[in-house]
């Protein structure tokens, strides 16, 4: 009785795994590939650290209508990653580009989103916002 359990158990599942390897829908492969249609290369640890930034700025965003109107909350942020004072470190900055998910491109007033990540994608530390005042700007304006 256990083995037929057992059994009825695994052949109820293998349905479930088969289709998780499904392609979802028809992909269409482009014929050749330029240049100047794709993003800089880079290093896949930087990819690797993007896709980390990416994923906590979702993970820990505190605004619930943040990304309303996007397909999916990527779409609503630009990034750059840089190298920078310390070896094995990205730094990665992301912007807001709400515009491409319908009304203002800028959503929050403060947003200020920039992030230390290891080459494997680990988040080691959040940038603190830089500080500035009113009179900071004026003397910018004023020039030297």
């Amino acid at each position: 009785m256990i083995k037929t359990c057992g059994i009825v158990g695994l052949v109820a599942m293998v349905p479930g795994c088969m289709g998780l390897t499904a392609p979802r829908k028809h992909i269409d492969w482009p014929t050749h590939y330029a240049d100047d249609h794709g993003a800089p290369r880079m290093d896949a640890g930087a990819a690797l650290a993007a896709a980390a930034a990416v994923r906590e700025v979702i993970r820990t965003n505190p605004h619930p209508h943040l990304f309303q109107g996007c397909v999916s909350p990527e779409q609503g942020m630009e990034v750059a990653v840089y190298d920078g004072p310390t070896s094995g470190v990205y730094y990665v900055m992301l912007e807001e580009r709400f515009d491409r998910c319908g009304g203002p491109r800028h959503r929050v007033l403060d947003w200020w989103q920039v992030y230390a990540v290891s080459p494997q994608g680990e988040v080691l530390a959040k940038a603190p916002a830089p500080s500035w005042t009113w009179d900071d700007t004026q003397r910018l304006d004023s020039g030297p």
